[in-house]
């Protein structure tokens, strides 16, 4: 009986060495996964190419200036101005149309077809209050107390018809202009400030959802 006591406490104890082991390994592997996915945040790189400009609809596209601040008076029941974009930084361009300006320097660019176009507004309140939202797709009254938003694709129209805002987009659409509506509380508003940029994934965005990537320019709208 003490010969059969004493190997079970032999075993007993030889198993446990063991068990430590193989939780030290596993120890081991999910931290190596964990700094695995740290390091491969770490890496995102944008190697988009495309240059940005934001330019105003004037209805003509003969020597159009690229903004930086906009200055205009925000009054409710009235447009704050409509904003189209170019692929490209170019101080002042000029063209026939909307679509012949926008393809000549799309054109210029090798395999760009996955790039969408996005919008990012910041709006300041009198009161220092600072709110922004991102424009992926058509949300005219996001935030419908102050201004209205609305989203257009000048390209896959017909050159010279009537065309109205966006209120859906597919695979194809390309937003390439934006104009701001003006409403009730629009007194309210200090300034906004008025972000284009160009992406192709989920990755170039962060875990808040802000754009992370190189493709994109800016422009200030004062409230005079």
């Amino acid at each position: 009986m003490k010969k059969i006591l004493l190997m079970l406490v032999i075993l007993l104890v030889g198993c446990t060495p063991k068990e430590e082991i193989n939780k030290e390994e596993n120890k081991l592997e999910n931290n190596n996964e964990i700094k695995q996915e740290e390091i491969i945040k770490e890496e995102y790189v944008d190697n988009n190419p495309i240059k940005l400009g934001l330019y105003l609809y004037t209805g003509s596209y003969s020597n159009k200036e690229k903004l930086s601040t906009y200055e205009t008076t925000f009054v409710s029941g009235s447009d704050i101005g409509s904003f189209e974009v170019f692929f490209t930084d170019e101080e002042v361009i000029s063209g026939n149309s909307f679509k012949s300006l926008f393809n000549s320097y799309y054109d210029k660019y090798v395999s760009i077809d996955n790039y969408k176009i996005g919008y990012n507004i910041e709006f300041t309140l009198n009161d220092g209050t600072v709110n922004k939202f991102n424009l992926l797709k058509p949300d005219n009254y996001l935030y419908g107390d102050y201004f209205y938003t609305y989203l257009y694709d000048d390209i896959h129209v017909n050159e010279g018809e009537f065309y109205s805002h966006l209120e859906s987009i597919d695979d194809n659409t390309l937003i390439t202009s934006i104009k701001i509506y003006a409403v009730d509380k629009i007194d309210d508003v200090e300034k906004i400030k008025l972000t284009v940029f160009t992406y192709d994934s989920d990755d170039d965005f962060d875990e808040d959802g802000n754009y992370r990537g190189i493709s994109k320019y800016s422009i200030d709208i004062i409230n005079k």
